[in-house]
């Protein structure tokens, strides 16, 4: 008689996580069931909703795995050497590449996201808050070095973020996807970050008072 290996819980999810990613990748989001992803890991269905109490929770917990491998990625692009302009707009075409890259291009993974947002908004709104988080630090850093004019970072970095939003939101990637996107979003990101710049001050509103 085989006996089955124990796994230490956080193993079991990742396990869980990394099956039934498979399957959505190949069979599609609402093809898949629990029951396929217990199969395909010799496990009975009972055994995967002792770690995720739905399907809508495994999906959920894969969405946020890929939105924490983006926050590497963006916490990496605005750690990097160089004025904060510059990396402010490397990190506009960073994230929009990434999205296009990993949670467009492929429609399996695309359905999986557009699920997660319709069905667990919060992940949603904590992935937002963390890119208007770092949109203001590299603004207050720009302030601080004299390249954006002064005012209020968290109100600018909530106008660069509803800038940006066409090139960032998956779904809006996907409907208008085109192979220079990349240097579209360039030119968009220069085009915000010029707003930002001392030569530019009455571009756009600088305080709460002033919008």
């Amino acid at each position: 008689m085989s006996i089955r290996p124990r796994y230490e819980p956080d193993e079991a999810r990742e396990r869980i996580l990394n099956a039934a990613e498979s399957l959505f990748r190949r069979m599609g989001y609402s093809k898949t069931t629990v029951a396929d992803i217990a199969g395909s890991l010799s496990m009975s269905a009972a055994n995967v909703y002792r770690f995720f109490p739905s399907k809508g929770a495994i999906n959920d917990a894969l969405c946020r795995r890929m939105l924490a491998e983006l926050h590497v990625l963006a916490d990496g692009v605005a750690d990097s050497p160089g004025k904060p302009s510059r990396r402010l707009e490397e990190l506009i075409v960073a994230v929009h590449s990434h999205n296009k890259a990993r949670l467009t291009h492929e429609q399996a993974v695309h359905e999986m996201v557009a699920v997660a947002m319709e069905e667990n908004w919060q992940a949603i709104e904590e992935h937002i808050a963390f890119m208007k988080a770092l949109f203001a630090r590299l603004i207050a850093e720009g302030m601080k070095a004299g390249e954006f004019v002064a005012g209020e970072p968290e109100v600018l970095a909530d106008l660069l973020g509803l800038g940006c939003c066409g090139v960032f939101h998956p779904a809006m990637i996907a409907d208008c996807s085109e192979e220079d996107s990349e240097k579209k979003v360039r030119g968009l990101a220069r085009l915000l970050v010029r707003g930002l710049q001392v030569t530019n001050v009455a571009a756009i509103p600088l305080s709460r008072q002033g919008g």
